[in-house]
């Protein structure tokens, strides 16, 4: 019995973290035209003005449809019509030296301005595309993907 509840015990000491990792806001929907959507793991939720965005959520755009959307250190983000991004990856912690940046850009049309991320540590971010990986060194860029 007591190896059984060493066993527990080291399973949720070991699981905590990465759910907790999972639930951390990373952003928010800061505008929306016409509908979206968000992919969490299974759940699809509408998109909608002030909703979290979380570690790992996809962000799909309907026709007509854009999004505007404001990571927690400032960078900002907008889908116009039928475009799908994914937040693979975020960390924002100043005082721990932690900085990362890393979205798939799926399909359709981009403008990404960067935040503070790209002021602190510029080699923390990185852009994907179906064909290539972006190392973003400037502050504004447009991408559209067909």
């Amino acid at each position: 019995m007591k190896t059984l509840a060493l066993v527990v015990l080291l399973l949720s000491v070991l699981v905590a973290p990465a759910v907790a990792q999972q639930t951390e806001t990373i952003g928010y929907v800061r505008e929306l035209s016409g509908t979206a959507k968000i992919i969490r793991g299974t759940d699809l939720l509408p998109a909608a003005v002030g909703v979290a965005l979380l570690r790992g959520d996809q962000i799909r755009t309907d026709k007509p449809g854009a999004v505007g959307i404001v990571l927690l250190d400032d960078t900002t983000i907008s889908l116009g019509s039928n475009s799908e991004l994914s937040l693979n990856g975020f960390d924002f912690l100043p005082k721990e030296g932690k900085f990362s940046l890393v979205m798939h850009m799926i399909k359709g049309t981009f403008v990404y301005v960067s935040g503070q991320i790209s002021k602190l540590a510029p080699d923390t971010i990185r852009l994907s595309v179906p064909d290539a990986t972006i190392a973003v060194r400037g502050t504004k860029l447009l991408v559209e993907i067909e």
